[in-house]
């Protein structure tokens, strides 16, 4: 009746869309972030329980009970980085992993991510290759398929709030800092409140083995079989407790764990259930409440006060825009922090080589395997990464520090009003022996070992913003870049007003419909019109007719799921959008081309489900005058074992004067 009362409305596309409705009251979006006191902290840096005794590796544990469906900590950062090996390989075709540069590539690589999750898989043109760099997590999320208790949620990088952008005006930070924030992880399981964060590294990693009867390994099905058990025998003991006596009870748990669990599992997985299980039916309900996959593995999980003792808050500060001219967003105290205090530690991957943050021209080769392999063209250098602006270096050192804090790199520069400075961490699992070794020697330390800290240099007070001084030469090559940038806006080589940016198109959308083709709807030529398509066929009568659909797993939004599109009809909602759409009451009819290379409508398209990307290298990461320039480590803490750079030049003068010689003898 619903529909038969509207008659404006196409009676199939409003019976479509009830479906719809009813569908997603089954799923939800995702959950804010902890709803603890914000006095209390909610993720900790402390010694990850996948450590071995040749490698300590860092972890990130819940301070505080996760809900599933929860997003964990705060929106972080994602920095692209784009062709990396290809800019660090020379056109030769032999071997070069034991080249430097090349060396250095490969162990960041060991920790980036494919970009889908982070909005980034299509800032780059074919062939060349996306990878994102994702501060936090990205970096720190440790791996244990069965204990896999989180993933990306695409959804947050694509919908993310402008936050101190400057449409439409050139000013010198345009290219300077990563527009792919707003990177987040959700929870698949409820998590307890002292337990590891497990990642899904993908397809690409260590795939659990299938399953097999005789290997008598316990997979992550067996476990939910185990946990029903353990269910199903507190409750039979708390049904007959009355009348079981302490000798019974204890016959009978024996019974069921030997006999039963080798009956239905057989002796090899019969054995090892029957280790895992409490030696007492008194103990069932601790095992319940964890879950007898974290009851399997206890070092997972740790006490609330061992954390506090032996881990580092890392979410004492939030993302806002920034206060600094041109600098976009910036980090924020969440709570009051007193002098000295920690605001954030920063776990660094320690880059031996900066040449590998070098960018040249690229082309593509075949290599003594007939595979192909894109290489530099010449050493002439044309820019840098992007991600250099993030790093921590000193001109004394071949050596980079690529952070990967939490929201540490949303942390801007003021050689005035910093109130906060950069240690290292005096945490006993720190690899201070690292800052002994030469940037040659840590080639070979593939892990991140190296600790530093963000303190306080003052009371600083909940909600200000955290400024650390970048140091006397990034003030400089600053200073010198916004007269060059000026210029050239002045002379016309660099385009004002500023070239609308998908972003942009996606903040104004919003609060208002997009327009329909026939009303006109027209973008600047380096945006794409995209939407979120999973479709299903509602035609009837042997007719064809394409509708939005949600996908079986769930994921309204995903990376996967994107094409681009155009909007031909609208039709506005009399009620809100489902909470796991979101997003206005409006839903399209659009057009797009399908897998056959045919035009195709899609009907009950959600507003949502329609976004704006940046074209391929159009994005204002690709500006070539953007400015480049790391991190200065202050002087007095920076480490003489680092300072390499100067041996490199005595040798290179060394050898200009053995040149030197060398043609005096040849005139004698």
């Amino acid at each position: 009746s619903y529909c038969l009362h509207r008659p404006l409305i196409n009676k199939q596309h409003c019976a479509m869309r009830l479906i719809l409705t009813f569908a997603l009251l089954s799923l939800q979006g995702p959950k804010r972030w902890y709803t603890a006191a914000e006095e209390e902290c909610g993720l900790y840096l402390a010694v990850s329980s996948t450590s071995d005794l040749d490698e300590v590796k860092w972890g990130v544990y819940a301070g505080v009970d996760i809900e599933k469906g929860s997003l964990i900590g705060e929106p972080d950062l994602a920095v692209q980085t784009h062709n990396l090996l290809g800019h660090a390989h020379s056109e030769s075709k032999e071997d070069q992993s034991d080249d430097p540069t090349v060396r250095t590539v490969n162990m960041f690589e060991e920790y980036i991510w494919v970009a889908d999750a982070t909005g980034g898989s299509r800032d780059l043109s074919k062939p060349g290759r996306m990878v994102s760099a994702i501060m936090g997590a990205g970096f720190l999320g440790a791996y244990n398929g069965k204990l896999t208790n989180t993933e990306w949620y695409h959804g947050g990088a694509f919908f993310r709030e402008a936050l101190g952008e400057m449409p439409g005006i050139s000013h010198p930070g345009r290219g300077a800092s990563s527009h792919f924030y707003n990177v987040t992880l959700i929870s698949t399981e409820d998590i307890i409140a002292g337990s590891e964060i497990f990642m899904d590294y993908g397809t690409n990693w260590e795939e659990e083995d299938e399953e097999d009867e005789e290997d008598g390994e316990l997979h992550k099905k067996d476990f939910k079989k185990i946990d029903e058990f353990v269910s199903q025998m507190i409750d039979f003991f708390a049904k007959h407790e009355e009348e079981l006596t302490e000798e019974a009870t204890a016959e009978i748990y024996e019974f069921l764990v030997r006999d039963i669990i080798n009956a239905a599992t057989g002796p090899k997985k019969g054995k090892k259930i029957h280790a895992l299980l409490p030696k007492s039916p008194d103990q069932l309900h601790e095992m319940k409440k964890v879950g007898s996959l974290l009851y399997s593995q206890p070092e997972a999980k740790q006490k609330m006060d061992w954390l506090k003792e032996n881990g580092l808050c890392m979410d004492n500060m939030k993302v806002g825009a920034s206060t600094i001219p041109n600098a976009g967003r910036g980090a924020f105290a969440k709570r009051s922090i007193k002098k000295g205090g920690l605001i954030a530690p920063v776990p660094v991957m320690h880059a031996p080589e900066k040449t590998m943050m070098n960018m040249y021209e690229v082309t593509r080769g075949v290599d003594v395997d007939g595979d192909k392999f894109t290489h530099r063209v010449n050493n002439k250098v044309v820019g840098q990464q992007l991600l250099l602006n993030y790093c921590y270096g000193h001109p004394d050192s071949s050596m980079l520090l690529i952070p990967t804090g939490t929201l540490t790199s949303f942390i801007n520069h003021s050689g005035v009003k910093a109130n906060a400075k950069l240690v290292f961490s005096n945490h006993k699992n720190n690899k201070l022996d690292m800052l002994k070794q030469t940037p040659a020697e840590l080639l070979h330390e593939e892990f991140i070992g190296i600790v530093m800290e963000i303190i306080a240099l003052r009371d600083i007070n909940e909600g200000e913003e955290i400024l650390l001084d970048y140091g006397e030469e990034w003030q400089n090559a600053w200073d010198d870049h916004v007269k060059s940038w000026n210029a050239k806006v002045e002379s016309g080589k660099i385009p004002s007003p500023w070239p609308t940016r998908a972003l942009d198109l996606n903040q104004e959308y919003k609060s208002k419909p997009f327009p329909t083709i026939e009303e006109g709807a027209d973008y600047p030529e380096n945006i794409r019109q995209t939407c979120f398509l999973i479709v299903t066929d509602v035609g009837k009568d042997g007719k064809s007719e394409k509708s939005w659909a949600i996908p079986k797993n769930g994921k309204v939004f995903d990376d996967e799921n994107i094409f681009d599109c155009s909007v031909k009809d609208r039709i506005e909602l009399d009620e809100e959008q489902p909470e796991a759409i979101g997003g206005l009451p409006y839903n399209y009819t659009i057009m797009w081309t399908n897998k056959e290379d045919e035009a195709a409508e899609v009907i009950n398209v959600p507003h949502q489900a329609i976004v704006f990307l940046d074209k391929p290298d159009t994005s204002d990461q690709f500006v070539k005058e953007a400015f480049r320039h790391y991190i200065k480590i202050p002087d007095e803490i920076f480490p003489n074992a680092w300072r390499d750079m100067l041996v490199r030049e005595t040798d290179s003068e060394s050898d200009e004067v053995d040149d030197e010689d060398e043609e005096g003898h040849d005139e004698l």
